[in-house]
């Protein structure tokens, strides 16, 4: 989605409907066992509630932050490409804390579907391998960013209220 089709849609909850809609994959800050910030991407999907399902690697240096640290941050943004103000790229930012859902527990079926029906087949070739871990995700806080002058403090038991930010 390009920042162009965002200004024709001053509306921030229909802006944000959009941008989750398109994103395929997710920004991730973690935290190190040093307290060092790392940070990385990920193919995800939403789960019923609108938490963020991810579906990671042992071998990945997050998946073991996440372990440790269930603390996290997760932001969607815009196509650099697309956005016609790269300071003012659109884009969602969560403070999350992570929950790691083993393949045993209620529900973990149900939600690699969600992956699967959003990122395609490759997630069943990665169901067979046994380091790829399961992990929601669940925003805590949040700000969405349409451009300048148009920040959102997101509130509401499922982040979806908007408060306009009007000072730093």
């Amino acid at each position: 989605m390009s920042d162009d089709t965002i200004k024709s849609k001053p509306d921030p909850a229909t802006a944000m409907a959009e941008l989750r809609q398109s994103a395929r994959t997710v920004q991730l800050a973690t935290v190190d066992a040093d307290g060092l910030p790392r940070c990385s991407y990920t193919p995800f999907a939403f789960d019923e509630d609108g938490a963020l399902l991810i579906f990671i690697s042992d071998l990945s240096r997050h998946t073991g932050e996440l372990l440790n640290q269930p603390r996290c941050s997760a932001m969607l943004i815009a196509d650099e490409a697309a956005s016609s103000e790269v300071y003012a790229r659109l884009r969602v930012t969560w403070a999350c804390r992570a929950e790691f859902i083993a393949r045993e527990a209620p529900g973990w079926g149900e939600r690699l579907a969600r992956l699967k029906a959003r990122q395609g087949k490759l997630v069943e070739l990665l169901e067979t391998l046994a380091d790829f871990r399961l992990f929601r995700l669940v925003p805590e806080s949040g700000l969405f960013v349409m451009g300048f002058g148009q920040a959102y403090q997101l509130h509401g038991q499922a982040l979806d209220e908007f408060e306009h930010v009007r000072e730093a």
